[in-house]
């Protein structure tokens, strides 16, 4: 295993944390250092992977530090217990290991099992995912029994917490590595009944298939040119959540949907990430009153 440990200065780890998520789907460790900057460690199966990504962010990047290391397989799932944290929600979900699952916990457990090639929630956008599915129950926009569409599924964390909360619905992702990680994360919870995860993308969907909500946290591009398939999928109620959004990139995306029919989104803010939120009528914002940045 090739692991790369990159250090940005404030004037360059945004553009470096954009083309993580642009390039390193399954996510990556990150840690804020003093005078703003951050040390980025992300891991490879194959070292040539490793080394073209640092070629692209040398040329992106070009007074980033970076520092190579080959890691031994057998240390990878010893490493994830020294670092990884619950994560807690809203106080209504919480994403623990599955190493923790059998602590006790108040708010809903979601349980996961760390992949190399997998996130593990502490990434802003699938909290601000969490944070909008748990604020739409709240307001009563989301019950039980309805049923939804996670459209890039990674670990399936997403999908987990609304088959906690008694909705049933389809996880999909082009990855089938991803989709193997999601799988096995619906066993552990024991949501596979109410939640199904397969490989694809919307065109494996029936053209008429519809869902009360739809979740997507993917690139903001992947966003805009799927967002005729994506409105086709929504039922009347028309709740969606989209994330992956870096700040200076959403009202681009959130022209996009409104051209389309949606209305104006909330929006929900943190770090330099957004998630925009619809939940049906003309003003989102207005109805659902949601700030405008998490706290």
């Amino acid at each position: 295993m090739f692991k790369l440990k990159i250090k940005a200065g404030p004037d360059e780890k945004e553009a470096l944390e954009s083309l993580l998520y642009e390039h390193i789907s399954w996510g990556w460790e990150e840690e804020e250092l003093p005078g703003q900057a951050l040390v980025f460690d992300i891991y490879f199966h194959q070292e040539d992977a490793g080394h073209r990504f640092k070629e692209v962010s040398r040329s992106m990047c070009p007074h980033i530090e970076i520092m190579e290391e080959t890691v031994p397989v057998q240390d990878w799932n010893n490493a994830w217990k020294d670092f990884f944290t619950p994560i807690e929600v809203d106080q209504r979900f919480v994403v623990l290991p599955d190493w923790l699952q059998h602590e006790k916990q108040a708010a809903v457990p979601i349980i996961i099992t760390p992949k190399m090639a997998f996130g593990t929630g502490h990434h802003a956008t699938t909290y601000l995912c969490l944070r909008a599915v748990s604020r739409l129950w709240d307001l009563g926009y989301l019950k039980s029994g309805q049923n939804f569409l996670d459209l890039g599924t990674g670990s399936g964390i997403l999908g987990i917490a609304c088959s906690r909360l008694g909705m049933s619905g389809l996880g999909v992702d082009i990855d089938p590595v991803a989709v193997e990680n999601a799988q096995e994360n619906t066993r552990i919870n024991r949501v596979g009944e109410m939640f199904e995860v397969r490989e694809g993308g919307l065109s494996s969907l029936r053209p008429d298939q519809k869902f009360n909500l739809i979740l997507g946290n993917i690139l903001s591009s992947t966003l805009k040119q799927l967002a005729p398939d994506i409105i086709k999928h929504l039922d009347d109620s028309a709740i969606l959540v989209l994330s992956g959004i870096l700040t200076d990139q959403a009202s681009s995306v959130e022209e996009r949907y409104e051209a389309l029919g949606l209305g104006r989104p909330a929006r929900l803010n943190m770090q330099e990430w957004s998630a925009l939120v619809w939940a049906g009528g003309k003003d989102s914002r207005e109805q659902l009153n949601l700030v405008d940045a998490l706290l």
